[in-house]
């Protein structure tokens, strides 16, 4: 951004971006194309003859667009997704798509469980097999909820928020299966203290419920982790783009995928 622009049209761009209820990344290309004209548009008044503050002014008057139009933009550039569920109230969105995140979360659930049936692990399961593939289910779901809300349903209100517990559950998940492995060596330890006859049959068994669940762990952690990655990546470019247009700490309404210009 020039100098100029910084100074002369910044505070217009910042005032259209709070009446612009789009993702940020439609927010910031409208703003960009925006800005460009301003500039294009005064430098031409400049070459007139117009002094900078008439030429500023004018090109302000011609390019601006007002409330309802900028109402309008929002409508014609909203996520699909707003507009198959604009007739929706809110109330009722929101238990759709919290009944929605409930049933997919089920079903990885159910996934995980007839995979590991099909791979004959849950023949002698570790006890802390079911706590990792609940654990892990959940941290999947955090995620699908995290990418429906960026990508589908378009709500920027707070684009980072939610990452710091999927990273959180990724570390949980992990954390649980090591202990897990640990628990259960202690326990296989004292059993074969009490009688190391039997270390040729528990020993070989605990191996493989133990590699179990020690895989499962370790691939849902790095599934969680690569997601928050994937989600941190996303926001930083976003928020960097749109830090570079409107500078440092603009003051923007909050946008909920919902809100309309007034």
């Amino acid at each position: 951004m020039s100098a100029r622009a910084e100074g002369a049209f910044t505070g217009v761009l910042r005032d259209v971006e709070r009446q612009l209820a789009l993702p940020i990344p439609d927010r910031i290309r409208i703003l960009r194309e925006l800005e460009y004209d301003l500039e294009a548009l005064s430098g031409r008044f400049l070459a007139e003859g117009l002094s900078p503050e008439d030429a500023i002014r004018r090109a302000l008057e011609a390019l601006v667009p007002d409330s309802r139009s900028l109402g309008e933009l929002g409508r014609l550039h909203a996520p699909l997704y707003r507009r198959m569920t604009g007739h929706l109230s809110a109330h009722r969105l929101r238990l759709f798509e919290r009944c929605a995140l409930v049933g997919i979360t089920a079903l990885v659930l159910v996934a995980q469980a007839s995979t590991l049936v099909r791979a004959d692990l849950l023949r002698n399961p570790s006890p802390f097999l079911l706590p990792v593939l609940g654990s892990g289910a959940l941290l999947l779901g955090m995620v699908l909820a995290k990418g429906f809300q960026l990508w589908v349903k378009g709500d920027h209100t707070d684009p980072s928020r939610g990452l710091r517990p999927i990273l959180a559950g990724s570390g949980a998940v992990l954390a649980l299966g090591i202990g897990g492995v640990i628990v259960d060596l202690y326990r296989l330890a004292a059993v074969l203290e009490r009688s190391p006859e039997q270390a040729g049959i528990l020993t070989p068994d605990w191996l493989v419920r133990d590699s179990a669940l020690l895989s499962v762990a370790i691939i849902l952690a790095l599934a969680g982790g690569l997601a928050w990655l994937v989600f941190s990546h996303w926001v930083s470019l976003v928020s960097g783009a749109r830090l570079d247009l409107l500078g440092p700490n603009p003051r923007v309404r909050p946008f909920d995928g919902r809100n309309r210009v007034q």
